[in-house]
């Protein structure tokens, strides 16, 4: 069941300074849907937008470290091997 809103709440603010102040608290998602928003509303700056869409999904891309990405080769190794291992067994 839909909750009535009051009847002074207004819609939420949708502008670029809005979504900036949402990137400065880490808030990406919510600011890519502003920057989308204002996209379909001003279809003239929306390759503006969209450059900065991309900006901020690299930006806020999760970042592997070299020990994860050596971790990661070990534990493949790991699971071929007890796969080899398997396939041994149930011969």
């Amino acid at each position: 069941m839909n909750k009535p809103e009051p009847e002074n709440s207004s819609p939420p603010i949708r502008t670029e300074t809005m979504a900036q102040l949402l990137l400065n608290q880490r808030h990406w998602r919510e600011a890519i849907a502003i920057y989308r928003e204002l996209g379909r509303q001003n279809p003239d700056k929306e390759a503006e937008y969209q450059k900065k869409i991309i900006e901020i999904r690299e930006y806020f891309k999760p970042q592997t470290s070299p020990e994860s990405t050596r971790k990661t080769r070990h534990t493949r190794r790991k699971i071929s091997h007890l796969k080899k291992l398997l396939h041994i067994i149930a011969k």
